[in-house]
């Protein structure tokens, strides 16, 4: 049975994070499963525990909390939560929970957000990507500045704009599962709804997860790529993490089988750790 842990992180610098081990771990790519607006990462860890046990692989959960990362979805804003995942990794790395590898990357609502422009900006730092009911996106054309499209002397940044540009066809050349509820089509408050956005991407999380999709696969064909970017309507889904696992399979989704790849050493650092399933 697999064990879930909670690592302390340092405010602002490392993020806090849930950790599942498997009772038999594999040597595959362990999954980084990201949280949405609403911050249930421990509820996210039981719903994903029996999963990671199935699979072998282990389950990082990171904490991106309200007071020191409130716009975490955005990856390079001014808290810098891209940052702090990458440290985060760094330091798991060292004691041992996860080996040199990529890891896989899930997000769910703001997380899919978050996932997408992580992936973006460290192409080579992410293997596959399963991105869920994101509430907006960063599309892979010009048709927007930086966080909506990566024009070129917009409004944006001008150093990731350029760097999203730079990547985009490394950052297109691997899986990437979309994802959304067939009946997550409600505008709730955690919706952006501004017209440029509207216009862009369409009305709901649904169009837009459509849309985005075929801007993506376009773009990689564009770049000579044979897209591996598909879209899945999950039925009798809503806005719901829980649903989603319960109704529409998203557990096997956000942590799938995978091949091992690599050895993983010796854990160290678990007085940092506490168990608490």
């Amino acid at each position: 049975m697999a064990k879930i842990y909670f690592r302390e992180g340092h405010p602002g610098a490392v993020p806090s994070a849930w950790l599942i081990r498997p009772a038999q771990p594999s040597a595959a790519p362990p999954v980084v499963a990201v949280h949405g607006l609403n911050r249930e990462v421990e509820r996210m860890a039981d719903l994903l525990a029996a999963r990671a046990d199935a699979t072998g692989r282990t389950v990082v959960l990171p904490v991106f909390d309200l007071d020191n990362w409130r716009r975490f979805q955005r990856a390079a804003c001014a808290q810098r939560s891209d940052w702090g995942l990458l440290a985060l990794l760094r330091i798991l790395r060292k004691d041992g929970w996860i080996g040199a590898e990529a890891p896989d990357l899930s997000g769910f609502s703001g997380g899919a957000q978050f996932a997408h422009r992580f992936a973006w900006l460290y192409p080579t730092q992410v293997g596959r990507l399963c991105l869920v009911a994101p509430g907006w996106w960063t599309f892979p054309d010009t048709s927007g500045s930086y966080p909506f499209g990566i024009k070129s002397g917009g409004a944006g940044p001008a150093a990731t704009t350029f760097r999203l540009a730079a990547n985009l066809p490394q950052f297109l050349d691997r899986e990437i599962d979309v994802r959304v509820g067939a009946l997550d089509v409600e505008q709730d408050q955690n919706l952006r709804q501004d017209s440029a956005i509207m216009a862009q991407q369409g009305a709901n999380r649904v169009e837009r997860a459509q849309a985005w999709t075929v801007a993506a696969r376009a773009a990689a064909g564009q770049h000579g790529l044979t897209p591996r970017i598909d879209f899945h309507l999950m039925p009798d889904c809503g806005h719901s993490f829980a649903d989603c696992v319960a109704n529409g399979g998203l557990d096997h989704a956000f942590v799938p089988y995978a091949q091992c790849t690599s050895n993983r050493l010796p854990v160290t650092g678990e007085d940092q750790l506490v168990e608490v399933a």
